[in-house]
């Protein structure tokens, strides 16, 4: 039998003897690290590739994924080593791992198995060069495998506790402080449990070291009740020493006190409740911050359930519910023909309009989930939950069948309302889709009028063909901004469309991926807006009151080249209306853009409440309250995406630049500032900065470095950013040839962009703009300056308008005209937009001007 060790580094051996030959190479194993995390399930070769070989083209690097699979195979002696053809996995009847191992032990409640497997870190030490994306794929996995470890030894934990023993709860909590050494909520347990064991001097000596260790490593204080706990143990022992205790009591404030004959030891809340990603992956954000672990645990407790400002809520009397993924009870390649069976349910219930349905991103959290109805519902607020399964039988030469299993559970007892079963051919399923949704109204006592149970009743597309390519370009598109899955969701997109022309529901997709792919420079040239505008015009002749043509005219006017944001509100606010029950993320965006901050703010509650676990709507609350400056709950939101989402560099630099925004603390945001080489400010995206250059100041010298190491492949091919960044970096040093050369290096390939790209957004104007500047060219850089800020003033999109402005402003520092800057940066700061007063105070780029008295007044106004 071959074993596959993941945990503490990356090693294969067969009968325990490690092996050698091409198996051990760095890719090789890297790709059995890839599929021996992904299971059952799988990873396609377009994913591997992509991982694996990102600096070859298509067909060389399968070609190289073709090699790599064989040299497996024949070293390892076994032909049958992978299963599947698209997608790939490991057969587990040749080869086993320890990682996956863990996640059985755990799924199956053998906590302590899953511990025994845990020998260190995921690929602990492991590394393939030239691999981006692998690297971040492998940071994301560690992360998640470490939480799921530092939950099974808390759980661990408090069960001996429960059953009086003490040791065993020492011994757990202790492994969980070495696994975690940043940990208060680890270093608070094993304090705890020390005193309770009677080895006070050891809870003392233990949290001093936690103390130490925090200040070393974060150069931040630790946790109060850290250090509450500290002194609390050593005036107890200064009184009397160690005396007996009674039994523990409740305080009003919920915290248990443990009491004694002289004093009380507080153990804080944050021990009473269940342990979340932020503990484990967001300790930078504990130093940065500076708030208490347990103050974020509560306040993401109670989030989700808040309402909105201004009444913006759901209707407390609206049945809320959530639609689980189905489980896929065929084969692993068919996965998506069930996530898109649960999806078109979620689709056709949101039409209902006393129905409130958690959207898609934040159900699809629990896919797989062995909680309870009782924690599913109390973590996202619902009343009933829709399950269920689905088999799609394929017979080669005959009719398909599909047997869906659905069931609706009430969430406070556990009691199923209604079940049944459909056993259908493959064209039968959309009846399928609408009768499981009309039931579960039913089985809700909830009464549908005419236009909701039409809704129900209707068939997106007769042509199973087109409706395979739309699940599968759906699924790509909902991974996030990957430029490959962008363009991937696009290819399959325009191929549903092609089978059946009047697809509304792929066409409204296709706009959506043209958008992204335009408004991000992803494609540059003007075809994806071209294919948007067609894919518009062909929805609205098939009906232009329908709510798929509002979505996407909506969309269109918000990020087309009209760009309005009021038109598009307006479009918006007729879909809300006819779809209250359905998350209004665009009404979110549109009136922000619009300038109407407090209506996004009760937008975004309103969004967030129904997807609470969406990285895409919580992250644009954060972009909200950041532009708002209202920094703290920007960072409460971008914590939020980080937990579901830890390898999302674009949101952790929006953390990093609240955190400066809030404190002015240049160190702690470097701290913060995710590394340079993940494109952490692609040009298009970042609300705050326009592109990577505007960072250069804020970089300690080891992010300097790794800069200078970056390559126009690192960033996604932005050749202009990468040589406008380094032309920053170099005239920070003072080394102006250097700058002056990539400054029009910048210049030249940024002139030829805009000859391609239309621009209409302004960013790579913007670019212009400095490239020019630091060449000395100052009335053209004026000139692109100034037209930017004609070509997106503030009145026509409030969120973009202040970066212009922002950008006009860093042009004449660059020019040494100084009143010129300021005149910019006052109105900048007088509205909401990048920059803030703490940012101006912190970032050497300002340096130029920091002696001037008006600017001096501007950064020391409050934010």
């Amino acid at each position: 039998m071959l074993e596959l060790r993941t945990f503490g580094g990356l090693a294969i051996k067969e009968n325990g003897v490690p092996l050698s030959g091409a198996a051990v190479q760095r890719k090789t194993l890297a790709l059995l690290a890839l599929l021996a995390a992904a299971g059952r399930k799988g990873v396609s070769r377009d994913k591997l590739v992509a991982y694996l070989w990102p600096e070859r083209d298509t067909d060389r690097a399968r070609h190289l994924l073709k090699q790599a699979c064989y040299a497996l195979r024949h070293d390892l002696g076994e032909p049958e080593l992978l299963l599947g053809a698209t997608e790939l996995r490991l057969n587990p009847a040749v080869i086993s791992s320890d990682v996956q191992a863990f996640q059985e032990a755990l799924d199956g409640g053998d906590l302590a198995a899953a511990m025994r497997v845990y020998a260190g870190r995921f690929l602990d030490g492991f590394y393939v060069d030239g691999a981006g994306d692998f690297e971040r794929w492998a940071e994301a996995e560690r992360a998640r495998l470490l939480e799921r470890a530092c939950g099974a030894l808390e759980s661990m934990a408090a069960e001996a506790t429960a059953r009086g023993d003490v040791r065993e709860a020492v011994g757990w909590w202790r492994r969980l402080s070495e696994l975690d050494p940043l940990s208060s909520r680890a270093a608070l347990g094993l304090m705890t449990a020390l005193e309770t064991a009677g080895e006070r001097a050891k809870a003392i000596e233990h949290g001093q070291a936690h103390e130490a260790f925090v200040r070393a490593d974060l150069g931040a204080e630790p946790a109060s009740e850290v250090l509450a706990l500290i002194e609390g143990l050593h005036n107890e022992t200064a009184n009397r020493g160690r005396v007996p205790r009674v039994a523990p009591r409740a305080t009003p404030g919920g915290e248990v006190v443990e009491t004694t004959s002289r004093t009380a030891v507080t153990v804080p809340p944050v021990l009473l409740r269940p342990l979340r990603r932020a503990d484990v992956l967001s300790r930078i954000a504990f130093a940065a911050v500076g708030v208490l672990l347990a103050g974020g645990v509560a306040g993401y407790a109670l989030w989700p359930h808040q309402r909105a400002a201004g009444g913006a809520d759901v209707p407390a009397d609206r049945k809320i519910l959530a639609v689980l993924p189905f489980e896929n009870l065929g084969s692993p390649d068919e996965e998506y023909f069930a996530d898109g069976l649960s999806e078109a349910i979620i689709t056709r219930l949101g039409s209902i309009g006393s129905l409130g349905v958690i959207a898609r991103q934040s159900a699809m959290h629990y896919k797989g989930t062995t909680k309870t109805p009782r924690q599913i519902g109390q973590e996202l607020g619902v009343g009933y939950l829709l399950t269920g399964t689905v088999r799609w039988d394929r017979r080669g030469g005959e009719t398909s069948r599909v047997r869906v299993t659905p069931a609706l559970v009430r969430t406070s007892d556990g009691a199923q309302l209604w079940s049944a079963q459909f056993d259908t051919s493959l064209a039968g399923v959309f009846v399928v889709q609408s009768s499981i949704a009309a039931q579960v109204a039913g089985a809700l006592d909830i009464a549908l009028d005419t236009p909701e149970q039409q809704a129900l009743e209707e068939q997106a597309t007769q042509d199973l063909a087109a409706y395979d390519a739309y699940l599968r370009g759906h699924e790509l598109l909902e991974r996030g901004w990957d430029p490959v899955e962008l363009k991937g969701a696009a290819i399959m997109l325009r191929r549903a469309v092609a089978l059946d022309s009047s697809f509304r529901r792929a066409l409204v997709e296709l706009v959506r991926a043209d958008l992204d792919l335009y408004i991000n420079y992803t494609d540059q040239t003007s075809a994806p807006l071209r294919e948007a505008k067609t894919a518009l015009d062909r929805l609205l002749r098939l009906g232009p009151d329908r709510a798929e043509a509002r979505w996407a005219l909506g969309t269109y006017y918000l990020l087309g080249e009209d760009h309005d944001p009021r038109r598009a509100a307006e479009q918006f606010l007729r879909l809300a209306r006819a779809q209250p029950g359905a998350p209004p993320r665009g009404l979110a965006d549109a009136t922000r853009r619009a300038g109407r901050w407090d209506d996004a703010v009760g937008y975004h509650h309103r969004v967030t409440r129904l997807n609470p676990r969406s990285p895409r709507d919580v992250g644009a609350a954060g972009d909200t309250y950041l532009q708002l400056r209202r920094f703290r709950e920007a960072i409460s939101a971008f914590d939020r995406v980080l937990e579901v989402n830890p390898q999302s560099a674009g949101v952790a630099l929006d953390k990093a630049l609240a955190y400066l925004g809030e404190t002015g603390d240049l160190v702690g945001t470097q701290r913060l500032l995710p590394d340079v080489s993940l494109n952490i400010a692609p040009t298009g995206v970042e609300f705050q900065v326009v592109t990577l250059a505007d960072l250069v100041t804020l970089l300690d010298p080891g992010q300097q470095a790794t800069l200078l190491r970056l390559t126009p492949a690192t960033l996604d091919g932005d050749t202009a950013g990468w040589a406008l960044a380094r032309a920053m970096l170099f005239r920070l040093r003072g080394q102006a040839a250097l700058a002056r050369a990539y400054f029009d290096s910048a210049r030249s390939v940024l002139e030829a962009r805009l000859t391609r790209h239309p621009d209409a957004y302004g960013r790579l104007r913007c670019m212009l703009g400095v490239a020019l500047a630091g060449l000395g060219r100052a009335s053209d850089a004026i000139r692109e300056g100034d037209r930017v800020v004609h070509i997106m003033p503030v009145s026509k999109d409030a969120m973009e308008g202040p970066l212009m402005l922002a950008n006009l402003a860093r042009i004449y520092v660059l020019l040494g005209e100084r009143e010129k800057a300021i005149d910019q940066l006052e109105l900048v700061l007088s509205r909401p937009g990048p920059l803030s007063a703490n940012w101006l105070k912190a970032d050497p780029f300002w340096d130029p001007v920091r002696t001037s008295p008006r600017f001096q007044q501007l950064a020391a106004a409050r934010n």
